[in-house]
């Protein structure tokens, strides 16, 4: 049934083409109109002046054109054409029928793996790759940059902590000389006080008696309590606090000499006399004489400590306890 209606479709279509060939070919071609045949006439140039110009003077005019006869127009109507009827329109088309699908192809059937081929393809050297000189530099390039911006970033991880060290010690230093300040300064009040309590006490209680188990001491001064040398004596305690007022004076200005061995330095007495305000009453005197070069070289160095402590910052109501004192520079005790 499908094959009877193609064969009528393209019977119909067949049909249709020829029809419209035959009416293209019975088409009359017009013909070509006429081209109008133009005289022309050639003349000279003196003629075509004469022609235009004329003479003015001349009193004959031109000739009248003579009336042509108008055409006489025929009063019998001319024949109508005949008037063909019109051709019935074609019939219409019937629409074409969808072309049937084509019958699904059947798949060619895949080769088989040639074992052969794959072996020789597998036993083929693979191709070297063509290095690529340009990557490789700009990979170098990019590697060492980043070399030395690693550089860099630790050099200043460094800078900053030897910096943050450097402050830390320098802030250590610091408090420990302010700890040592404040250290000396309390140490010096603490002094001052305990002076300052026993001056503050009454001649009796200053003019107890020494206690029997009080040590010597380097102090070899006056030991009257009152002014003037007599009366009652100094405590044991009155006593040391002046000696330890007087050694630390001294020792802050006491070198001792460079060949006299450290503290085999030879061990010298001195005796000097004091004014009320703590300066030197005359010269520094050596006790005893030694010719040796090394007891002299202590012995200088000794007075020059002494002269160097003056003026003494001493109580001034126990001046009669310090006008006069005599003091064994000796390395052991003071050092």
């Amino acid at each position: 049934m499908q094959a009877f209606g193609l064969i009528v479709s393209i019977s119909l279509h067949t049909a249709l083409l020829l029809w419209a060939a035959l009416e293209i070919l019975g088409v009359q071609k017009l013909p070509d109109p006429a081209a109008p045949t133009i005289e022309a006439e050639i003349i000279t140039l003196s003629e075509f002046t004469n022609l235009k110009k004329g003479d003015p003077e001349s009193k004959k005019l031109e000739a009248k054109l003579t009336p042509q006869e108008e055409p006489q127009v025929s009063k019998k109507e001319a024949p109508k054409p005949k008037l063909e009827p019109p051709k019935p329109p074609p019939a219409a088309e019937e629409p074409p029928k969808p072309p049937e699908p084509d019958p699904p192809k059947a798949e060619a059937p895949k080769p088989e793996p040639d074992p052969i081929a794959d072996k020789i393809d597998s036993a083929a050297p693979p191709i070297p790759a063509v290095p690529d000189n340009d990557a490789e530099e700009r990979k170098k390039k990019a590697e060492e940059q980043q070399r030395i911006k690693e550089e860099q970033k630790k050099a200043e991880e460094k800078r900053k902590k030897d910096a943050e060290a450097k402050k830390k010690l320098a802030e250590a230093k610091k408090k420990r000389e302010e700890a040592k300040k404040k250290a000396k300064k309390k140490k010096q009040e603490d002094f001052s006080k305990r002076m300052a309590a026993l001056l503050d006490k009454t001649p009796e209680e200053r003019g107890s008696k020494r206690s029997g188990t009080s040590q010597d001491s380097d102090y070899t001064g006056p030991t009257a309590g009152e002014r003037e040398g007599q009366g009652t004596q100094l405590t044991a305690r009155e006593e040391d606090l002046l000696k330890g007022r007087i050694s630390s004076q001294i020792r802050d200005c006491w070198r001792l000499p460079g060949g006299g061995g450290g503290i085999d330095t030879a061990v010298v007495t001195v005796r000097w006399r004091l004014q009320k305000d703590g300066s030197l009453d005359g010269q520094p005197q050596i006790v005893g004489s030694r010719s040796d070069p090394v007891y002299r070289i202590a012995g200088e160095a000794a007075v020059r400590a002494v002269t160097c402590a003056a003026p003494f910052k001493l109580p001034p109501d126990m001046y009669a306890s310090w006008k006069e004192i005599t003091w064994e520079f000796d390395p052991r005790h003071m050092l």
